[in-house]
C-alpha cells in the first residue's frame, strides 16, 4: 500500500491479512535474555531476618521440576518497608534465578491508576525475548505466551504494591522452578485460596529493628549520648521505617541540634497539626503527620514549594522539567531542590533527573498543599503540568512519526520549560518513560472538569496506538475521555478527530462491529457539520473497517466517495490518501491498469502538496502496480528512488521496508539474486528495529533465496 492511510488520522499503514494474527516468536538460535529488573537495594538495610529467612526457605530447589510455581505474598501496612525487604532479598537471591528476575511496581496505592495485567505482560513479554510487535492485544493471548516463555526457566517476578488479587493472577508464572512475590497493603486472601500462596507478614518496626537503623544513620557516638532521646524518636516514628529513615536523615543533617531538640520540634509539630487531618490508621497517620511534617517545616521555601507542587502531579514518578512546569521555577532551581529532597528521603531517584515519590509522602505533599496553597495556586500548578505534558507529547510524537504530525488541536497553552528531542531515540525514550502519567493526565484533567485539556491530551496519547497491541486499551480509555469532554464542551469537529482515533484503536483491537458503530457517528456529526474533512475521516475509517473484513469492493467504494468528497472541497492531501488505497486495492484485485493510475494521480498530489514521504510512498504504489504488468526493471527504479527519498528524509518507518520487499521481489524475477538479497537484508534491518513480526518470514525468504 505504500504510504497508504486506511483510516483515522493517525496514518497507520496496515498489512492485509496480519490484523490480529498472534504471532509466537520464530525459533531462536541466540540465547533468550535474562532480565535483572530489580531497583537498587540499600547499604544501610536492617532487621527483617525472620521474613527473609522465611523467603529463603521458599525459594525452590533445582529438584523442582513438576507442579505450579511459589507464590509468596509479603503483606503490611504503607510504609513498613515491604518493597525494601523483598527487593534487598530478591538481590541477595537473584543467582538462584539465572534466567531473570522481573520486576513491577502495579500502582495498587497511589496517585495514579493500578496497573492493568495487559500493560504489566507488554512490558515483561519484551524483557523475555518477545518482539514487543509480537505482543499480543488480548490478555488470554498475553498470559499464554508468558507461561510459554517462562516454561523451562527459572525467573524471579516480583510483584509490588499490588491492589487485589485479581491484578495479580494472570501474573504468576505456571512454570516449575519460578518463583512469585507479591507486596500489599491486603492480605489477598484471594491467592492463599486459588493458588495456595505463601504469606509472609511484615510487622512493623520493632524499637530494636528501628534503633539499628536510627542509630547507623545518625551516628553511634551521637545516640549513645542520648538514649532517652533515641527512645522518644523511636517512639515518635511508631515502628514505620519510612519514618525512622526521614526522622534519622533530618537528624544526621542537623549535627548541631541534640536529639532531645529533635523530639521537642517533632513533637510541636504534631501538636500544631488540626485533627487527624492525615492518616487514618492510628500509629502510623501520627508517625507520618509528625515526623513528615518535622521534616517538611525545615525545608527552604523553595523546597517546600516544590514538595508541595509534587502532591498535585498526576503520577508518583515524574521528571526535574515536569516539577519546573508545576512549581513555576526555572529547571535549573527545582533540580537543585529535589536532590535536596532526595537527599533527605522525601523523593527517591529513578535516573538521571527523574524521580519517584512513595505514596505516603505523595499524600502528605497533597494535604501540605491544601493547608499551604490556595485552590487557585493549586489548581494553576495542575493545569501548568498537564499542559506541559500534552505538549511534550505531542512534540515527541511528531520526531518519532513526522508523518502523523499535526492532529492535536492547540486550544491550551503550554506552561513549563520546553523539552527538545534531539533524535527518534530521545523522544521514544521520554514516551516510554511518560506513558502512565500522560494517560494519569487525561483521567486527572477529566477528574477536574478541565474538558478543553483533556481532549487535547487525548489526542497527544495518539503514539499509544503504534506501540504495540498490547497499548490499545490505554488508548481506548484516553479516547472514550476525550470524546466525553469534546461532547462536554461542544467541540463537534474534535469529537470527530478522536472518534477517528478511537475507531482506529478499535480496529486493531479486532473489535469491528464498535469501530463501526464509532464510524456510524462519525457519519452523523459530519452530516451535522456539513464538513468535508469529516466526510472523508468517515468514509476513510469504513473503508479501512472493509479492508480489514475481505469486503474489499465496498471498501473501494468508500475510498472512491472519499477521494470524490476530498477533491471537490480541495482537501488535496486527503485526495492523495484516498487514491493510494485505492491503488492498493486495485493491486489486490489485479486491476494493475487501473492500480497504475491511481497512484500516478495520487504522486501528483502528493507532490503539490510537498508531501516528501507520501511522495515516496507514491512511488511504491507505482511500483506495485508495474510489478502486476510485468514491467519489472520501472519497478526496480521506482523503488530505488522512493528509498533514496526516505533515507535523504532520514524516514526508516515501515513504509522503508514496504519498499525494499517489493524491490527484492522485481530484481528475482529479473534474475539478480545478489541484488534481491541484499534488498531482503535492509528490510529485516528496517524490521527488526521496528519489531514488526514479518522480520522472521522475511528472513525465511532470505534464506531460501540465498540456498
Amino acid at each position: 500500500m505504500g504510504n497508504a492511510i486506511l483510516g483515522g488520522v493517525t496514518g497507520v499503514v496496515v498489512q492485509a491479512g496480519s490484523i490480529q494474527q498472534v504471532v509466537l516468536p520464530s525459533a531462536r538460535h541466540e540465547p533468550l535474555p535474562a532480565p535483572r529488573q530489580l531497583p537498587a537495594g540499600l547499604q544501610d538495610f536492617t532487621g527483617r531476618e525472620a521474613q527473609l529467612a522465611a523467603l529463603d526457605a521458599l525459594v525452590p530447589g533445582s529438584e523442582h521440576s513438576i507442579g505450579p510455581g511459589v507464590v509468596v505474598v509479603v503483606d503490611g501496612s504503607g510504609g513498613g518497608g515491604k518493597t525494601t525487604a523483598v527487593v534487598q532479598w530478591a538481590h541477595r537471591v537473584q543467582d538462584r534465578f539465572p534466567d531473570g528476575t522481573l520486576f513491577i511496581n502495579l500502582r495498587g496505592y497511589g496517585p495514579s491508576a493500578p496497573l492493568a495485567p495487559e500493560i504489566v505482560l507488554a512490558s515483561f513479554l519484551p524483557a523475555l525475548g518477545v518482539p514487543e510487535a509480537q505482543v499480543p492485544a488480548g490478555l488470554d493471548g498475553q498470559v499464554g505466551l508468558y507461561r510459554s516463555m517462562l516454561a523451562g526457566r527459572r525467573v524471579l517476578v516480583v510483584l509490588d504494591n499490588a491492589g487485589n488479587a485479581e491484578q495479580v493472577l494472570p501474573l504468576l508464572p505456571g512454570a516449575p522452578g519460578c518463583m512469585a512475590v507479591v507486596t500489599s497493603r491486603a492480605s489477598l486472601t484471594d491467592l492463599v485460596v486459588s493458588v495456595a500462596a505463601h504469606r509472609v507478614g511484615l510487622d512493623l518496626f520493632t524499637a530494636t529493628e528501628s534503633q539499628v537503623l536510627l542509630r547507623g544513620i545518625v551516628g553511634s557516638a551521637r545516640a549513645d549520648a542520648e538514649p532517652a532521646a533515641i527512645a522518644d524518636l523511636v517512639r515518635l516514628c511508631g515502628g514505620l521505617p519510612l519514618a525512622v529513615r526521614v526522622a534519622a536523615t533530618r537528624a544526621a543533617a542537623r549535627p548541631r541540634y541534640t536529639l532531645a531538640d529533635i523530639v521537642a520540634d517533632i513533637n510541636e509539630e504534631q501538636a500544631s497539626v488540626p485533627g487527624n487531618a492525615f492518616g487514618a490508621d492510628g500509629v502510623v497517620g501520627g508517625a507520618v503527620r509528625s515526623v513528615f511534617g518535622w521534616s517538611y517545616a525545615h525545608l527552604s521555601p523553595e523546597q517546600a514549594r516544590v514538595f508541595r507542587g509534587l502532591g498535585v502531579h498526576p503520577g508518583s514518578e515524574f521528571g526535574a522539567a515536569a516539577a519546573a512546569a508545576l512549581t513555576g521555577l526555572e529547571p535549573a532551581d527545582v533540580y537543585r531542590c529535589l536532590e535536596v529532597l532526595a537527599e533527605l528521603h522525601l523523593v527517591e531517584p529513578a535516573g538521571r533527573k527523574r524521580y519517584r515519590m512513595h505514596d505516603l509522602l505523595h499524600a502528605y505533599a497533597t494535604y501540605r498543599a491544601g493547608l499551604d496553597d490556595t485552590s487557585d495556586y493549586r489548581q494553576a500548578a495542575a493545569l501548568r503540568v498537564l499542559a506541559w505534558y500534552d505538549r511534550t507529547a505531542r512534540e515527541a510524537d511528531r520526531t518519532v512519526f513526522p508523518a502523523l504530525s499535526g492532529a492535536a488541536p492547540d486550544k491550551v497553552a503550554p506552561g513549563g520549560p520546553e523539552v527538545v528531542f534531539t533524535d527518534r531515540a530521545a523522544a521514544l525514550t521520554w514516551l516510554d518513560l511518560e506513558h502512565a502519567n500522560l494517560v494519569s493526565a487525561v483521567r486527572t484533567a477529566a477528574a477536574a472538569g478541565l474538558d478543553v485539556l483533556v481532549t487535547t491530551l487525548a489526542v497527544s496519547c495518539r503514539f499509544l496506538t503504534v506501540r504495540g497491541a498490547a497499548w490499545s486499551a490505554l488508548h481506548l480509555a484516553a479516547t472514550e475521555l476525550g470524546v466525553a469532554s469534546a461532547i462536554v464542551v461542544g467541540d463537534r469537529r474534535v469529537e470527530v478527530r478522536l472518534l477517528d482515533l478511537q475507531a482506529d484503536t478499535l480496529c486493531r483491537m479486532g473489535r469491528l462491529t464498535e469501530a463501526e458503530a464509532v464510524i456510524s457517528r462519525i457519519v452523523v456529526l459530519a452530516e451535522d457539520l456539513d464538513d468535508p474533512d469529516c466526510q472523508v475521516s468517515a468514509l476513510s475509517g469504513l473503508g479501512r473497517i472493509r479492508c480489514e473484513q475481505g469486503r474489499l469492493r465496498e471498501a473501494r467504494e468508500c475510498y472512491q466517495r472519499s477521494s470524490a468528497v476530498a477533491h471537490e472541497s480541495g482537501l488535496t492531501g486527503s485526495e492523495a490518501v484516498a487514491l493510494c488505497n485505492l491503488s492498493w486495492i486495485c493491486v489486490q484485485t489485479g486491476e494493475f491498469e487501473q492500480a497504475l493510475e491511481h497512484a500516478e494521480r495520487g504522486l501528483a498530489l502528493r507532490r503539490q502538496v510537498g508531501d516528501l514521504i507520501g511522495e515516496a510512498g507514491a512511488l511504491v504504489d507505482m511500483a506495485l502496480a508495474l510489478q502486476g504488468l510485468g514491467r519489472h526493471d520501472t519497478a526496480v527504479d521506482l523503488c530505488r528512488q522512493a528509498i533514496s527519498r526516505y533515507r535523504t528524509l532520514e524516514y526508516r518507518g515501515v513504509d522503508l521496508a514496504d519498499t525494499f520487499l517489493p524491490l527484492a521481489a522485481s530484481l528475482e524475477h529479473l534474475g539478480d539474486l545478489p541484488a534481491a538479497a541484499q534488498a531482503l537484508r535492509e528490510a529485516i534491518a528496517v524490521l527488526t528495529a521496528l519489531e514488526d513480526p514479518r522480520a522472521a518470514a522475511t528472513h525465511a525468504y532470505l534464506t531460501d533465496l540465498e540456498a
